[in-house]
């Protein structure tokens, strides 16, 4: 008896799911300007998490807004308000390019996305994480090789600002690419969601 009660509690609980989301795009678009500070960052999107960061350094920073969104996975209709900072005045490699080899970089940046399930129920997430350029062809004759796209991982996790309007907790990593030549972007975010 006091083992049927424990299993019935457990299912009127909420449920826990593991998730995988793709979100695609063209990156590259300006925020419009009552959206960006005086030291390039997002402000005004109305989530804390990107409006409060300070950019490392006067003009290091820009703010960016994903065209053309869409999602697949999860159940998810649509994506929409893509916001990114970038901080490019912070770089983990510290040691310059040695013999004409290429030259390191990679940055942080920082993010929000909302998007809406398959009812009406819209969840705002944040993202951060670290974007590295990917160079290919280095030979003697070009040994700085050529820098085809940027490689990015980090995380994310759902946003208590806004608030789901459904009841939502949820967090996890992401990877993706941004292709150089046509600034086509894509994410590949996988976690856990609890509603």
């Amino acid at each position: 008896m006091m083992l049927a009660s424990v299993a019935l509690a457990k299912s009127s609980g909420p449920a826990t799911k593991a998730v995988k989301v793709t979100i695609k795009g063209i990156g590259g678009g300006s925020a419009p300007g009552g959206d960006v500070g005086a030291d390039g960052q997002c402000i005004n999107t109305g989530d804390p998490w990107l409006d409060n960061y300070t950019c490392s350094g006067p003009g290091n920073c820009s703010c960016s807004v994903l065209g053309s969104p869409k999602v697949s996975g999860g159940n998810l209709k649509t994506v929409t308000n893509v916001f990114v900072t970038d901080d490019e005045g912070i770089n983990p490699a510290t040691e310059g390019a040695i013999g004409g080899g290429p030259a390191p970089e990679c940055h942080p940046f920082l993010g929000i996305f909302t998007v809406t399930e398959t009812g009406s129920d819209l969840v705002t997430a944040n993202f951060f994480g670290v974007s590295c350029k990917h160079v290919i062809g280095i030979t003697k004759n070009n040994p700085s090789g050529t820098d085809d796209k940027d490689l990015m991982s980090g995380g994310w996790g759902v946003s208590g600002t806004p608030a789901p309007t459904k009841a939502t907790s949820g967090w996890g990593t992401f990877t993706g690419t941004v292709d150089k030549a046509t600034n086509a972007v894509s994410l590949s975010l996988s976690g856990w969601i609890t509603q």
